[in-house]
């Protein structure tokens, strides 16, 4: 399938590529370093594998690991400013989730602004929790491993400001993994980050926020986040059995909505280095065609060609893949609009099918 658009493809700043090491083989980390700052040479390799446009995040832990604002916001903007330069003569072929530092919230908000409204960005990028020192912290900071510092959750109501700015400008939040601070994964490193820790961490995060009300106040919010929903989605008709009212009545969430309803209206989620086709078919059964995005995780997941084939191959309805392959990020990202211009109604038969030459995934495989 031709036309493909994928979400949550990283890149990082020239000067910041060696951070790859952190989360690859040494192998692995040579060519992250390589592919992580370049980004007009993808396009030859989308071109092989019929992706039309990559939607790009700077890459985890990007501001959040800043526990200064002066500093994590330089840094936002820096990269913002960076990666736009980048992508401006390239409108069709890249779109831009803007990096935001969480310390100061009107700030966040107003770099959030900016990235729209300058730069034609799509949403923000957040990996996850904020680090702050301890000179900086709010009083509602959480502790953390660090005893210079804190951490800092957007379930709480300081965050307001930015969603509502975000659901103003009628752009969405993407919220990404980091690395996992909890004690139990220093003698267990291999658990720490893509196999298992960034789920569990993010999901969390993800749950405490959906509980806190945030959809209630901005129905209009949108919420994205990838590898098949972090965990969340096999577990929708537990947690809406769980949530008790009666045994929880301070939770903020609305006792008339059901997780499954922000679910329905609020939230989407991505197949990001997660080729699972029985999973694909899970979540399709669970939240329905429209609320799945197809993403790839690139440079982590190295070779556009395997996810492409497996979107191509996956066994599943043609019109259901063409809404997730394509359609269903126009229509949230609002890419039928200018500077992108791409066509929302187009069929799979003017898309052109086939060419990909790679392995295909099989649902006896996974």
């Amino acid at each position: 399938m031709r036309g493909k658009i994928i979400l949550e493809e990283a890149w990082n700043l020239p000067r910041l590529s060696w951070d790859a090491v952190n989360f690859a083989s040494p192998e692995g980390a040579k060519i992250m370093e390589k592919a992580m700052p370049d980004i007009v040479g993808r396009i030859k390799e989308m071109d092989e594998t019929g992706i039309e446009l990559q939607v790009l995040s700077f890459t985890s832990p990007g501001p959040q690991i800043s526990d200064k604002a002066a500093e994590g916001e330089a840094l936002a903007r820096e990269a913002n400013d960076w990666v736009a330069e980048q992508c401006k003569n390239h409108p069709g072929r890249f779109a831009n989730f803007a990096a935001i530092c969480m310390i100061n919230p009107q700030e966040a908000a107003k770099e959030a602004r900016r990235c729209v409204e300058q730069h034609n960005f799509v949403g923000i990028i957040l990996n996850d929790y904020q680090n702050v020192c301890n000179e900086e912290a709010p009083e509602w900071a959480e502790t953390g491993p660090d005893p210079n510092g804190k951490m800092l959750y957007y379930d709480h109501p300081s965050y307001d400001v930015l969603w509502e700015t975000l659901q103003e400008l009628e752009v969405s939040v993407y919220l990404h993994p980091r690395l996992h601070h909890g004690e139990f994964y220093k003698k267990r490193p291999w658990l720490a980050a893509s196999a298992h820790g960034f789920k569990t961490q993010l999901a969390s995060h993800i749950l405490a926020m959906c509980t806190s009300g945030i959809f209630d106040r901005f129905p209009k919010l949108q919420m994205m986040f990838g590898h098949m929903g972090e965990g969340i989605t096999a577990d929708l008709w537990r947690l809406d059995h769980k949530l008790d009212r009666k045994r929880f009545p301070t939770m903020p969430m609305s006792n008339k909505k059901l997780m499954r309803d922000y679910f329905a209206n609020n939230i989407h989620i991505t197949t990001s280095g997660h080729y699972s086709t029985r999973m694909m078919q899970a979540c399709i059964s669970e939240l329905g065609a429209d609320r799945i995005q197809f993403a790839i995780d690139y440079p982590y997941e190295p070779k556009l060609s395997n996810g492409a084939t497996w979107m191509d191959t996956c066994p599943i309805s043609e019109s259901d893949r063409l809404k997730i392959a394509r359609t269903n990020a126009i229509k949230l990202l609002k890419l039928d609009r200018a500077p992108f211009n791409l066509k929302l109604d187009a069929t799979m038969e003017e898309l052109n099918v086939g060419g990909l030459q790679g392995h295909v995934f099989g649902i006896g495989q996974y």
